[in-house]
């Protein structure tokens, strides 16, 4: 499964179309932002936050996984696989270094010989695959619409071997992608979504809430779990911060409690709108202040951006909705 001449295969096969194609569906983390949000804003705020919660722990563990097991790319251990869609040639000093049988290991030569002078990201597990196949999942079961399922199963099936024409990734990679979204599926869906005490503390306001072992236990998961994140080497910021942001403006609606999924069209169409608008110019304008900072790339600053694009998004632009008629609170 590390072998690659099925990469090779698929490319030989590969054409303008094809690529253009690929690359689309390879670009499933550009659109999958937006995409969940209007989820969120527009269909169902309980499905949205557990679909947000799930693929952002995914990415962090992915990366936190990737750097402890560290094993590369094929395109970096075979300098025949093409980088389409890149355009720039493969710039690996090996040639043919893959597995050289369907069950067996990259050469050990090859593997720290990468290792000692990288210069690619890692290979397993495979991020897009795990990711793509976490949001898919979760997808699948939270909606019954057989539209929503048909492009839910496109995202697992589609998105994954998109990474095997454009040469990012062995099958291995992927197997080991699909095998950790199982684990977020389970635990995001069946040990968490369809609980009760989840369903009825998730509308729920503070001041209606039993202070219990439960309800430290789910505070300390939305505020204390992300911030110990960051201390475990690897933390993928942009994901722990973006993380906290969303839990930190959930906190913050729950004081009055959380609006009514129901609604015209119009309405549902018109909130997902505004949190579009609050994400990406609240994005745009925090980035344009940074370029200003002494540090503009300091974890720091990457942290404060995420936090506060995602908190302002879920929180000021409900408040938003809510003022507009786009949104009713419960009395």
């Amino acid at each position: 499964m590390f072998q690659t001449e099925i990469l090779l295969w698929l490319q030989s096969q590969a054409s303008d179309f094809w690529t253009a194609f690929f690359k689309f569906w390879s670009g499933y983390t550009e659109w999958v932002i937006p995409l969940m949000l209007l989820i969120l804003f527009a269909v169902s705020l309980r499905a949205g936050f557990v679909l947000i919660q799930a693929v952002f722990w995914n990415m962090t563990v992915v990366i936190f996984l990737k750097e402890l097991i560290l094993l590369p790319r094929p395109s970096s251990v075979d300098n025949n696989v093409r980088l389409l869609g890149k355009g720039i040639p493969n710039p690996s000093p090996y040639e043919s270094g893959g597995a050289k049988s369907f069950f067996g290991r990259l050469p050990r030569d090859v593997v720290e010989g990468v290792r000692a002078h990288p210069f690619d990201t890692w290979g397993l597990p495979s991020g897009h695959t795990s990711n793509s196949a976490t949001f898919g999942g979760l997808l699948f079961l939270l909606f019954k619409r057989k539209w929503v399922r048909a492009a839910a199963i496109a995202v697992i099936v589609l998105v994954p071997f998109s990474r095997l024409y454009l040469g990012r990734h062995f099958l291995a990679d992927l197997l080991a992608g699909y095998l950790l979204s199982l684990v977020f599926i389970l635990v995001f869906y069946h040990g968490i979504y369809c609980r009760r005490w989840f369903r009825d503390f998730f509308h729920g306001r503070w001041d209606r809430t039993p202070w219990g072992a439960r309800t430290w236990a789910i505070l300390a998961y939305l505020v204390v779990l992300p911030l110990a994140v960051l201390l475990i080497p690897y933390a993928q910021i942009k994901a722990v911060s973006a993380l906290l942001g969303l839990n930190l403006g959930y906190i913050l609606l729950r004081i009055k409690g959380l609006p009514q999924d129901g609604g015209t069209l119009l309405q549902r169409l018109g909130r997902a709108g505004i949190a579009l608008a609050v994400y990406f110019g609240l994005d745009f304008l925090l980035g344009a202040i940074e370029g200003l900072s002494p540090s503009p790339g300091s974890d720091i600053v990457l942290f404060a951006h995420g936090t506060l694009v995602m908190m302002l998004m879920f929180w000021a632009s409900t408040e938003v909705s809510i003022r507009l008629g786009f949104f009713k609170r419960p009395e």
